[in-house]
This record gives structure tokens, C-alpha cells and sequence, in this order.
């Protein structure tokens, strides 16, 4: 009956995603971007096919969960948004985030990602405004210009 009681809580898993994919500067049409989105043990997944000018969308996902409700419980959020390109694998975005509300700078930057096939992954450090000795790390195919704050 306690449990019943307990409180949920809304967890942001992802905001929503726009962004667009060439290759040699090209528009990719028809391309298969797949967004995997993990809490707990739990994934979601979810895909997209890009258009004739090579963008796409995702909507923004959150859940509800009383696991941030127990003390003995850690957070953690990861974020993977990839498509497979000449049989390889290709990071649009990958990122962990530790809060139950998704941070301002990956709600900005996940808002514009364009990704160049052709380029070598990057790894980023971002900063992190709650817990500044433990900043975001996102590993991506896009050029992330102004990625502080």
C-alpha cells in the first residue's frame, strides 16, 4: 500500500533532437538515424529517416519513475544517436547526463546537431554548471561551436 503512495517523478531522457547529415557536404537522403535512450535498465529506442535535404527530427522524450525518489539510487541518462553508413557505425551523439532534467547546453546544442560523415569523431568536454568538477563529456561527429554554458 506504501508504495503506492510513493511519489513519481518526470525524467527527461532527451529534448527534442533536430539536426541534419551530409556527407562530402551533401545532403544524405534516406538515411536511417537510430536515437537510443537508457535509464536504469531500461532503453528506448527509436528511428528516423532523413529528407531530401538530409535533416531530421526527434521529439523530446521524457518518463515517469519513482527510482529518483530512493536514496540508494544514482542517476544516469544515455544518450546515443547514431547511423550505420557504409557498414559503420557513426556517432551523431553519445552523452550520460546524472539529472532527472536534462542540462541547458545539451537542450541547445542537441537542437542543431550537423554532422559531416566524412570528419573524424570528436570527444567534447562541457561544462557542467551543478557539479563542476564532473563535467559532460559527448562524443560526436558534429562541430560543436560554442558548446559552453
Amino acid at each position: 500500500m506504501l508504495g503506492m503512495l510513493r511519489k513519481t517523478y518526470t525524467v527527461e531522457l532527451c529534448p527534442e533532437v533536430q539536426g541534419r547529415l551530409t556527407h562530402n557536404n551533401l545532403p544524405l537522403q534516406s538515411q536511417t538515424v537510430i536515437r537510443s535512450l537508457t535509464y536504469n535498465d531500461d532503453e528506448i529506442v527509436d528511428k528516423c529517416i532523413t529528407g531530401l535535404d538530409g535533416t531530421f527530427k526527434f521529439p523530446k522524450k521524457s518518463i515517469k519513475s519513482r527510482l529518483p525518489g530512493n536514496v540508494f539510487h544514482e542517476i544516469s541518462i544515455r544518450q546515443i544517436l547514431f547511423t550505420e553508413f557504409q557498414s559503420q557505425e557513426l556517432f551523431i551523439w553519445l552523452a550520460c547526463q546524472r539529472e532527472t532534467d536534462t542540462p541547458k547546453v545539451f537542450i541547445r546544442l542537441m537542437s542543431k546537431l550537423n554532422a559531416e560523415l566524412t570528419t573524424e569523431e570528436q570527444v567534447y568536454e562541457l561544462e557542467n554548471k551543478q557539479l563542476s568538477a564532473s563535467p559532460f563529456r559527448v562524443r560526436t561527429l558534429c562541430f560543436l561551436e560554442s558548446y559552453q554554458g
